[in-house]
């Protein structure tokens, strides 16, 4: 396969798909209509289709062999599943896979249409027994580590790939010494803000880092809803609310030690609490967006996140200083 191969329609390279069944089959039926097939491929996943043969779903072999034989095959299909135009790329294919961890992919046309089936056996030199489970995660590495080899990038293309996102480091360096410009009263005249700025930024960088980290794993997951996805957000920014308040009481505890009485320890450990929570949000929802835009999370994310760790909690602690002690 050359890299000329990826930017070709799928069209060009779909497989004829044999598991499908009816829409109004029961469990039973749909059975006995595929042993009537005589499949000899493997079966990884089996379609619903309509009269008209428009994808209607998936249907998870497990359910369909556990079900009750008089089962309707729409109560235990599922409806929420991802398929590729026949006018996109087989790049588009192969990081479709790779993204969402899944062994095929279904190709409609612009009706709905199923076409036919994209299956990760096409792209992978070697033979890999894709019914393993044990082997799924090697099976995705050289898919994500072909894509690459196909791209074969330049130093100038890495380059301008990388670069625009740096500049958010700059920038976010640039405004945190503007807005440490603005507070430099309160800094002359506490020093111990001063003392534990490094600290403070480092605490928000990190844990935000580690809500983005959470957020990057939530994207592998091929079947996540809405509501999964709000969960999993609502239990990261528990566990941040957590770690925020224990910062805060433990550096806040520790700066008493200067003896500059208890307003400053105060205004250390409600800056850290704020800061940490509000960046760690962010944190957490900047993955999610930037996937929900095309953009690459995995280059992107990461000096996003930091930019906005690192501005905020300037602002939020120096802030909170000015209006406490001055």
């Amino acid at each position: 396969m050359t890299e000329k191969d990826l930017t070709r329609p799928l069209r060009d390279f779909i497989a004829p798909v044999r598991t499908t069944i009816h829409v109004e089959h029961t469990i039973e039926e749909a059975l006995r209509y595929l042993r009537d097939k005589h499949i000899t491929d493997e079966i990884i996943y089996i379609y619903v289709v309509d009269e008209e043969r428009k994808l209607i779903g998936v249907v998870p072999t497990r359910r369909l062999l556990l079900a009750e034989p008089e089962t309707p095959i729409t109560e235990i299909m599922s409806a929420h599943l991802i398929s590729l135009k026949g006018d996109q790329t087989l790049q588009d294919a192969m990081e479709f896979l790779e993204t969402h961890h899944l062994l095929a992919l279904p190709v409609v046309d612009d009706k709905n249409h199923l076409l036919g089936v994209i299956d990760v056996g096409l792209y992978l030199e070697e033979k890999v027994d894709i019914a393993s489970a044990r082997r799924r995660s090697d099976i995705f590495q050289m898919i994500g580590m072909y894509i690459e080899e196909e791209r074969k990038p330049s130093s100038w293309r890495g380059y301008r790939s990388r670069m625009p996102w740096i500049f958010c480091n700059m920038f976010g360096g640039f405004a945190c010494a503007i807005i440490s410009r603005v507070f430099e009263i309160v800094l002359a005249k506490v020093l111990l803000l001063a003392m534990f700025i490094p600290l403070v930024l480092t605490l928000s960088e990190s844990i935000s880092m580690q809500s983005m980290t959470q957020s990057m794993q939530l994207l592998k997951k091929s079947h996540r809803s809405w509501k999964y996805t709000i969960g999993s957000l609502i239990h990261e920014w528990q566990v941040v609310a957590l770690l925020a308040i224990t910062s805060g009481i433990i550096v806040g505890a520790v700066s008493l030690l200067w003896g500059d009485g208890l307003a400053p320890g105060f205004v250390i450990m409600f800056g850290i609490m704020a800061s940490v929570y509000i960046t760690s949000t962010i944190g957490s929802t900047i993955p999610l967006l930037l996937h929900n835009r095309k953009w690459d999370p995995r280059v992107a994310a990461g000096p996003v996140v930091l930019m906005f760790a690192d501005v905020l909690t300037t602002l939020i602690y120096l802030a909170l200083g000015t209006w406490l002690l001055l």
